[in-house]
């Protein structure tokens, strides 16, 4: 395997399609079409055997990227190296570009035909593989219009719904906004406050002035709500107009339950077989004498939170705020199950009035249930907030507020920080070092061990059973 320098690819048209280079993980970018037609890439237990296998056994095949570094084929792979927190990948070039592709879209699904797929995902290759776009969408709206006839009386609803463009002027502000959400795509979905902090950093112009008084700094994205509502707007139109995924932001208020059957017998067996004896997993919290939890106050730390549990099988909480009595009812009911000494809780919170507060009432809360837990608050603290230089939340502390007073007397000013201010690897790392802290290592890698042979022994009666099988 060669290495490329980065730009050279895009010096005339031909490249090999046989030659494998690896380059720096940063050079290349998931494919936004990607999550359009096969959904957003979960850590569920096939991601969890691909990287358990990448980590044993490397990449057995290049990821395939187009010349402005785009991947066609290979987005599992790229996820689970960059989980695995690999530098650089092997990659193979295709003599196509995405910007300016009129059929992206269908130039994907011709280089992924070997997915497992949902059905969705394989309706939508069929209708956009050897099609023309007009066709297809043509298709997709008669289908939609095709509608079944019921005896019910439908609401009439006047006029429509518009979301208008972004100008020329607000490109600036829109690419930059891209270049963000590229860069934290491993804690999809975000949310917007996520984003808005992550700007401050080196804010862009809001919009381009073409002929003004001012300075453009008057225009410069700044940590205060008109700039917030500004960011707000553009994301709504950027999602509608194609320039942002629609997966890349959700707002997790608001819970969905869906429901999935068969299609046909031949789909249970397959789902059925394909799982068979795999997946296997021990409990990494197994042999420890301390019980450790992680509480959170906010459901846009979910993603955070999951990926630093997740490793060690801690279990964790969202908390949207204070919470009532079944959350510590359940967490009390972990602890006295799990047979541990002792437990930690480690505690997510807001630097604030309420923030702080949530954090010693988690406590105390436990302590109702008869639970006497070594609490441990990671974020927001004051020392992170002067090593990092954070940008405080544009809304200091309420008078309002019933807490205001002790919060002021606590901290000494009414300035507050939100969770969403620290960068999302060094909050991650906080939560995996508070984790690490509280356990035996020494056990846990005993535990990872007998893991990785248990699953050799798995994998061997599957070949003998597969083997032994006549039809």
């Amino acid at each position: 395997m060669t290495t490329i320098p980065k730009g050279s690819r895009r010096i005339g048209h031909s490249v090999d399609r046989y030659k494998v280079h690896w380059v720096p993980i940063d050079s290349i970018q998931p494919s936004p079409e990607n999550d359009d037609i096969y959904g957003e890439i979960e850590h569920d237990a096939a991601m969890s055997g691909l990287i358990a296998s990448i980590e044993a056994k490397g990449i057995e095949e290049p990821i395939l990227v187009t010349l402005d570094d785009f991947i066609l084929s290979g987005h599992r792979r790229y996820y689970a190296c960059e989980y695995l927190g690999w530098d650089s990948v092997p990659v193979s070039y295709r003599n196509i570009r995405r910007e300016g592709h009129p059929r992206f879209h269908a130039e994907l699904t011709q280089y992924n035909p070997q997915r497992i797929k949902s059905v969705g995902a394989v309706l939508k290759e069929a209708m956009l593989r050897d099609n023309d776009p007009e066709d297809t969408y043509a298709a997709i709206e008669e289908q939609q219009e095709a509608s079944l006839h019921v005896d019910a009386e439908f609401m009439v609803v006047q006029g429509a719904k518009s979301v208008d463009a972004i100008s020329d002027r607000r490109m600036e502000f829109l690419k930059a906004v891209q270049k963000v959400i590229e860069n934290m795509r491993r804690y999809w979905p975000l949310s917007i406050r996520q984003i808005h902090y992550k700007l401050l950093n080196k804010p862009p112009l809001k919009q381009t002035p073409k002929r003004s008084k001012f300075s453009p700094d008057k225009y410069r994205y700044k940590n205060d709500q008109s700039s917030y509502d500004s960011l707000v707007d553009l994301l709504t139109s950027a999602r509608y107009h194609g320039q942002i995924s629609m997966t890349a932001i959700d707002d997790p208020t608001r819970p969905v339950k869906t429901y999935r059957g068969y299609t046909s017998v031949a789909d249970f067996i397959q789902n059925e077989i394909s799982g068979f004896l795999t997946g296997f997993h021990r409990s990494k919290q197994q042999g420890q004498e301390r019980h450790i939890e992680v509480f959170a106050e906010k459901n846009t730390l979910y993603r955070i939170v999951e990926r630093a549990c997740q490793p060690y099988y801690v279990p964790f909480s969202i908390g949207r705020g204070f919470s009532s009595i079944p959350v510590w009812r359940d967490m009390a009911r972990r602890f006295r199950t799990s047979g541990c000494k002792a437990m930690t809780l480690i505690i997510v919170s807001d630097y604030d009035p309420e923030g702080l507060e949530l954090a010693d009432d988690a406590v105390r809360s436990l302590a109702l249930h008869g639970i006497q837990v070594d609490g441990h608050r990671v974020a927001v603290t004051r020392e992170q907030i002067d090593e990092l230089g954070l940008a405080g939340d544009f809304n200091p502390a309420k008078e309002s507020s019933s807490r205001y007073t002790s919060f002021v007397d606590r901290t000494g000013g009414t300035e507050t920080w939100e969770v969403e201010a620290l960068p999302p690897d060094f909050l991650l790392a906080q939560i995996k070092a508070a984790i690490e802290a509280n356990m035996d290592m020494d056990v846990y890698e005993r535990v990872c061990q007998q893991e990785r042979e248990d699953c050799s022994q798995l994998c061997a009666i599957r070949k003998e059973i597969a083997s032994s099988m006549e039809f």
